[in-house]
């Protein structure tokens, strides 16, 4: 990654111009849209709330007069103040994994880079018993429409593994992973003998030396992120501008287009245009600006004509689970290393994916995730379990020591009552409503059955998260969904706003179903065909 200095790309008078495109937030859908037309000669104009992290020296550690919590969060890419809300649990008020600056949240992703099943796309049949849920027929897009931006996804943040025998390209430009560890291989071919369909993991670590696999920001350039293989080219090699710590405040919009977008940034207010602009400030944020964005023309919020602006929130729900192998191996080799879809479909539901967690089993890493989980569910929160938790880390870890953990990843529906409303009360200017499904709750305890009955033969399944909230809030998903009717969506198929020329939304906001499998490489292949739609637009 070439070093980059962010003061030359700030430009000096910002509001003096009309960009081609403006694009809020540096995430996966931001940064590969942005990127893509910056590449195609268009001049393009980051807005990012955090820093510029990419390409620059790792943060220094605070000096001795420190800095705020909210602060060293910025400063480390994470979101700065706590996200808060109420689900069927309970109100919650917490740091989730959401990232702030340079490659929004996938500076600090796994770099699973999955692609949706085929039958992803008609999602009302894989739920004929869900009468109450507002999925759809189908995607306003077919998977075959999507295979080629999925390949120039795959090919963008060079993704490495094997192709998955449930779903296989022959054409996919997946690139040769490490071998696996001994423990690893011996798990494969078990699985395999058990009539498993396992495979390399589609991961965007390149295992340059001393790669970490981390879930942070890569000083390494051995991780595909948004930031490093999207937004530093865009602002090194083909001339767009950036505007870190810049908050969005307000688009500006008359009957049918954005006129000018109102921002914060250095202490001063903007009024910026632009012939377009792009949202990927992400499934929570995205559709609180709209509905912080009321005029005469737009009453209840722009774009929101439809009433669905912040409506059909969908989060995932993910359980981990260690598989037990009967002797000791060595566990040298990369860790996101194996995952297989064989319950993807299972028995008339539809469920997901299980995929290795890629961390460590060490005390360190289960206490961090264990206080995560503390946090997060407020029925954790009401007990006293912190002084807990170190002595259940280190027991943990003897009692898993020759164990492979694994995560599943299962679908959630879409519901009108899941939401995001702006709430200048809370600490983000916003909060959440999300009620657990019942058919949820069943297709989790259908997913554990099914999964620890298929390895009994052979090896020993257990759930290690506990309890009933399993909630995955990196995977947050579908509050601006896109379809063909304006009555029923927010979107149109080119991901456009009904009613709005020059507005379109790319973070994963627009998913209309959220499908089993983690969302990043659709949001990268969705932002490559919308980035073409934009271009044709422009003269």
């Amino acid at each position: 990654m070439p070093n980059l200095k962010v003061a030359d790309h700030i430009p000096a008078h910002p509001e003096a111009e009309e960009w081609d495109v403006l694009v809020v937030g540096t995430g996966m859908g931001g940064s590969t849209l942005g990127g893509e037309l910056a590449r195609r000669g268009r001049r393009v104009l980051f807005l990012e709330k955090g820093n510029v992290l990419h390409g620059n020296p790792l943060p220094e550690e605070p000096g001795p007069d420190g800095y705020s919590e909210a602060e060293v969060r910025l400063r480390t890419g994470r979101w700065p103040v706590p996200l808060q809300g109420r689900t069927s649990f309970g109100k919650t008020s917490f740091f989730a994994p959401m990232g702030c600056g340079s490659g929004g949240s996938t500076a600090l992703f796994g770099a699973q880079l999955e692609r949706f099943a085929p039958a992803d796309f008609q999602p009302r049949a894989n739920h004929p018993g869900v009468r109450n849920s507002s999925l759809p027929e189908h995607w306003p897009i077919s998977y075959e429409q999507l295979v080629p931006y999925y390949r120039r996804a795959e090919a963008l943040h060079r993704v490495c593994g094997t192709p998955d025998p449930l779903n296989p390209d022959p054409e996919a430009p997946l690139r040769e992973p490490p071998p696996l560890s001994e423990r690893d291989r011996v798990l494969r071919d078990s699985m395999v003998d058990l009539g498993l369909h396992p495979y390399r993991s589609h991961v965007g670590f390149h295992h340059v030396p001393e790669c970490h696999e981390c879930f942070d920001i890569c000083g390494k350039d051995c991780k595909g992120d948004a930031g490093g293989r999207s937004l530093v080219p865009a602002l090194t090699r083909h001339g767009a501008g950036i505007l870190p710590r810049c908050e969005v405040q307000e688009l500006i919009a008359g009957r049918s287009r954005v006129e000018a977008v109102r921002a914060t940034w250095n202490g001063t207010e903007l009024r910026l245009r632009a012939r377009n602009v792009v949202l990927g400030a992400g499934a929570f944020m995205t559709p609180v600006l709209l509905l912080n964005s009321r005029s005469p023309e737009w009453p209840e919020g722009l774009a929101n004509r439809s009433g669905l602006v912040g409506r059909n929130l969908m989060l995932h729900t993910s359980d981990f689970v260690t598989i037990d192998l009967p002797d000791l191996h060595s566990t040298a080799g990369p860790r996101k290393s194996l995952t297989f879809n064989d319950f993807y479909f299972d028995q008339g539901r539809k469920l997901g994916t299980v995929q290795s967690v890629g961390l460590p089993m060490v005390p360190g890493i289960i206490l961090q995730y264990l206080r995560y989980v503390a946090e997060k569910d407020p029925q954790w929160w009401r007990r006293p379990v912190d002084r807990l938790l170190p002595p259940v880390a280190r027991l943990a870890c003897h009692l898993f020591r020759r164990a492979a953990v694994f995560a599943t990843v299962v679908e959630d529906l879409p519901y009108r009552e899941n939401r995001v409303i702006p709430d200048p009360a809370s600490s983000n200017g916003m909060r959440y409503e999300y009620a657990y499904p019942r058919e949820l709750l069943e297709r989790n305890r259908h997913f554990r059955k099914r999964l620890a009955r298929r390895l009994a033969p052979r090896h020993r399944v257990q759930v290690v998260t506990g309890g009933t909230n399993n909630i995955n809030y990196g995977h947050v998903c579908g509050t601006c969904r896109f379809g063909e009717d304006p009555h029923t969506s927010v979107l149109d198929p080119t991901n456009r706003a009904h009613g709005v020329d020059n507005l379109y939304v790319v973070d994963a906001s627009f998913f209309p179903s959220s499908g089993g499998i983690n969302p990043s490489l659709t949001i990268a292949a969705n932002a490559l065909r919308v980035a073409e739609v934009i271009h044709g637009t422009l003269p």
